[in-house]
């Protein structure tokens, strides 16, 4: 079940919190009997300590207890109204919910928004009452909500095998919370706290309930598989206060493949596509991605699994196992995967002396050999976790129900921990899943993973998340940055929309603090020009150039006249303004492109890449929402430099990287100014100059009016 975007935007109620309907006292049950499908949910709830409550309109007793026949009859404040009834009879609940001064709903039906105008109009009543109540809404078109630690089902999915936990998880798509259930049951995978399906967000949206997992003390990671950010100013501030307060997300975002990269007008239009900016986005506010669901598990196994004080770097990770290939196998893929295998050459001697074959001290094939000789094993493990380099240990067999020997000396890994609290000690099997034992060795300190990928996939997230909290908050914010005031004089109508005119484009940039070649341009006869040339002269105000050969280059002084007159017959016979613009001659050893978005999904982008050629061809850009301070910049810039390009070839100086993140830092501060007026701005190319970079065009594309 998923939502459309056919719906009514929510304004979040602001008199109450969420704490009533996800962690409900009381809770009651409307349209549930005993003969219901969603049975099980009552019988589940009636288990934990929750006062539960019904609602059934042919029925006055239901699972042993009195039943009222409709909700106002419950003559009561309740916390939660957990509703399973038809779409059609919903409205009705809401209101009577209203009525009796619910803390929220619960809607599982499907109908409303996303199944055409008249479920459209449901929802929206639906949102109307809720939000004049200050009341939340689960839903609807969702598969409902569990807290598992609490027994609170509000769901209708089946029972399902749940340990109690510290991670929660909000999906757009309410089978991803089975699935993620599913994947966290495994030998270690993650205890589970809040499980919560938004559904079509007609109130309550992915922004609220991120915001609230902040606070909640019993929620240590977050997962989200979204397919939309509602409202993303909102989302992103939540996402901030988690990282602040040390608590990971990682995120599926659905929809991917689902909307190409449309071609438009400009380069930036056809290089951004919705799934690239939300991966930026994401990406910018500290959020881990995953691509599917076993491997959003990977990612927060041990997060979940391993008290704050155990998170590290894995700035070196030492891999002991028993067999030479998987030794092999853990080093390519923890190079796949960023995660830093020191050789510990201080080691080797002990290795040497010890193991028969004196195999590599890291990753260690430690072969069957160490079960031979009594002690050995831990005196291994010890100087493993004793060495300075080393601040995560993995141990890697086959760990099958069947593995004796690999049992014995996990259980003695494990136990080694207790000694070295302040280093994860890790176990996974090399592959498939691990034998039920394994999920009994998981305690203070030592973590348990799903195969060796897998394994490697959560150190690479809690690196990334420790380390990124060194670098302080990450918060994305375009609203305390002033609009952006075009003036309508300014402003063409051209075949691909409105315009702003090159002398327009030029002066922005300038006041940017983007530099930008010498230009003039002129509508009639050109008597002089204000610079020494030589020049490029070309049609003004043409967005595609190229197209209609309205470029010259390299212009003696003499020669500007008839060229701007060939131009203008140009601009005649192909129906384009005539206005010609004349820039100085400028020579560099490279060339960049900056992009800006002023409105793309999640608000203002600012995209960077290799300019000319190389970003038509190569298509190799970076980005990231608007505005960011230099930090950030460096980091945007860090993401095209591996191309080596920006060290100077052949002879070429180095780029000015300071420089060039000084004008990015220009260009967010322009995207988040322009929210309301920018579609796109291409600066391409700016030519990098001995005295830095300095843009020669610019084509701004401006949002269409309402």
């Amino acid at each position: 079940m998923t939502q459309t975007d056919n719906y009514l935007t929510a304004t979040t109620p602001a008199d109450k919190t969420l704490h009533r309907v996800l962690k409900p006292r009381s809770v009651a049950f409307v349209g549930v009997s005993e003969t219901s499908p969603f049975a099980h949910s009552v019988h589940r709830t009636m288990q934990g300590a929750t006062e539960v409550l019904f609602v059934h309109p042919k029925h006055d007793t239901l699972f042993g207890q009195p039943c009222v026949p409709s909700v106002a009859e419950l003559g009561r404040p309740v916390d939660a109204v957990f509703s399973a009834v038809a779409a059609a009879h919903t409205v009705g609940i809401v209101e009577q919910a209203a009525t009796i001064g619910a803390g929220g709903v619960v809607l599982v039906a499907g109908g409303f928004a996303e199944a055409g105008d008249t479920g459209a109009r449901l929802q929206q009543q639906i949102t109307a009452i809720a939000n004049g109540a200050g009341m939340h809404v689960v839903g609807p078109n969702g598969v409902g909500m569990i807290n598992v630690p609490d027994q609170v089902d509000l769901t209708v999915l089946e029972a399902f095998g749940r340990r109690p936990g510290g991670l929660s998880a909000v999906t757009h798509s309410g089978a991803m919370i089975e699935a993620i259930a599913a994947a966290a049951s495994r030998p270690g995978g993650a205890g589970l706290n809040l499980l919560i399906s938004a559904g079509n967000e007609a109130v309550t949206d992915l922004a609220d309930y991120l915001d609230f997992l902040v606070d909640d003390e019993q929620t240590t990671v977050i997962a989200l598989a979204l397919e939309k950010i509602r409202r993303p100013e909102a989302f992103f501030a939540a996402a901030a206060r988690a990282h602040e307060a040390g608590k990971p997300i990682v995120a599926i975002k659905m929809g991917r493949s689902e909307r190409g990269q449309r071609m438009a007008a400009s380069h930036t239009g056809s290089l951004v596509g919705d799934a690239w900016v939300y991966e930026v986005g994401l990406r910018q506010a500290g959020i881990e991605l995953a691509h599917e669901i076993d491997e959003l598990v990977d990612r927060v196994q041990f997060l979940e699994q391993l008290a704050p004080q155990r998170w590290t770097e894995v700035r070196g990770l030492a891999v002991l196992t028993a067999t030479g290939g998987f030794a092999q196998l853990a080093s390519d893929l923890a190079e796949d995967t960023g995660i830093d295998i020191p050789a510990l050459e201080q080691l080797q001697p002990f290795i040497d002396e010890n193991i028969p074959g004196k195999p590599l001290a890291n990753p260690l094939d430690a072969t069957g050999f160490v079960g031979s000789v009594p002690g050995l094993w831990e005196s291994i493990v010890d100087r493993y976790a004793a060495d300075p380099e080393v601040d995560a240990l993995l141990y890697t067999s086959q760990h099958a129900d069947w593995d004796t020997n690999g049992r014995q000396r996990a259980e003695e890994f494990a136990e080694r921990a207790q000694l070295w609290p302040g280093k994860p000690f890790l176990l996974a099997p090399l592959a498939g899943i691990g034998g039920q034992w394994l999920g009994d060795l998981r305690r203070d300190g030592v973590g348990v993973g799903n195969g060796l990928l897998g394994c490697l996939r959560g150190l690479q997230t809690m690196g990334n998340f420790v380390r990124s909290r060194h670098q302080g908050p990450r918060a994305v914010s375009a609203t305390d940055v002033p609009v952006l005031q075009i003036r309508d004089e300014e402003v063409l109508e051209v075949a691909e929309g409105r315009m702003l005119s090159f002398g327009a484009t030029m002066r922005l940039l300038t006041e940017a603090g983007i530099p930008v070649a010498r230009w003039a341009v002129f509508d009639g006869a050109i008597e002089s020009v204000p610079f020494a040339g030589p020049y490029v002269v070309k049609l003004a105000d043409v967005a595609h150039r190229t197209e209609h050969d309205a470029v010259r280059v390299n212009v003696a002084e003499n020669d500007v006249q008839t060229v701007a007159a060939e131009l203008r017959e140009i601009a005649r016979r192909d129906d384009l303004p005539t206005t010609v613009a004349v820039q100085e001659m400028i020579s560099g050893h490279g060339e960049i492109f900056i992009g800006l978005q002023g409105a793309s999904e999640l608000g203002p982008l600012t995209v960077f890449g290799l300019g000319g050629v190389f970003v038509e061809i190569m298509k190799k850009v970076g980005g990231r929402l608007a505005p960011f301070d230099r930090r950030v910049a460096h980091e945007l810039v860090g993401e095209v430099d591996d191309t080596g390009i920006m060290d100077g070839f052949r002879g070429a100086p180095a780029w000015d990287r300071e420089r060039l993140a000084e004008i990015l830092c220009a260009a967010g501060d322009l995207a988040a100014r322009g929210r309301e007026s920018i579609d796109s701005l291409d600066i391409n190319p700016l030519i990098i100059t001995a005295d830095g970079p300095v843009a020669v065009d610019g084509l701004c594309l401006l949002q269409q009016t309402q």
